[in-house]
């Protein structure tokens, strides 16, 4: 069954990017088919409304807000 991962930030923000490293990360730990989508639209960010940036969203579940997940949390989640 293919997941989507959903990352909420916004450009030039270091906790952002360190959560995109962090994914990356992960997914070279994991087979399957797994879509990253990155969201950096301030308006489509409000729509998601996940209470708060960098945030990470799995299948369309909030997983984490305003935290960077351990690499074993994000391979956990997308199992």
């Amino acid at each position: 069954m293919k997941k989507t991962i959903t990352l909420l930030g916004v450009e030039g923000c270091p906790t952002c990017a360190r959560l995109d490293a962090r994914v990356r990360e992960a997914l070279e730990s994991l087979s399957g088919e797994i879509q990253v989508e990155k969201v950096t639209n301030p308006e489509k960010i409000m729509e998601d409304n996940a209470g708060g940036l960098p945030a990470v969203i799995v299948d369309g579940i909030v997983k984490a807000v305003r935290r960077v997940p351990e690499i074993e949390e994000l391979i956990v989640w997308l199992s």
